[in-house]
């Protein structure tokens, strides 16, 4: 399996991310997320996270860059499953509150958290 998975459940394009997301593979993994939008028009995106074992601020860039894809095609957003360290990078960044996890356990619970 690659760095992404593409599939769809009843109403939204699931997204999971794995490994490394970094400068080395943010481009091609935005451009495919971006094209998986487009072409599939979802209510909502979900982008699970949990096996994303490193992400730098082009990691970060692919998940705002999906947020934005998936806001112009009327989606709903949201990131999923977090580990500690991925969900202190989004926590620092201060994007939270515009991935959906802002919430009381901050959807980490999901993850086993």
């Amino acid at each position: 399996m690659g760095p992404l998975s593409v599939s769809h459940d009843q109403e939204a394009l699931c997204l999971a991310l794995s490994g490394d997301i970094d400068f080395v593979n943010s481009a091609p993994i935005t451009q495919a997320i971006r094209e998986a939008v487009i072409q599939s028009q979802p209510t909502l995106v979900r982008v699970d996270v949990a096996e994303v074992s490193f992400l730098d601020s082009s990691g970060l860039g692919v998940l705002v860059a999906a947020l934005r894809v998936a806001t112009d095609c009327g989606a709903v957003f949201r990131v999923e499953r977090p580990n500690a360290n991925v969900y202190g990078q989004l926590e620092i960044a201060g994007l939270l509150e515009i991935f959906g996890l802002a919430d009381s356990d901050g959807g980490r619970s999901v993850a086993g958290r």
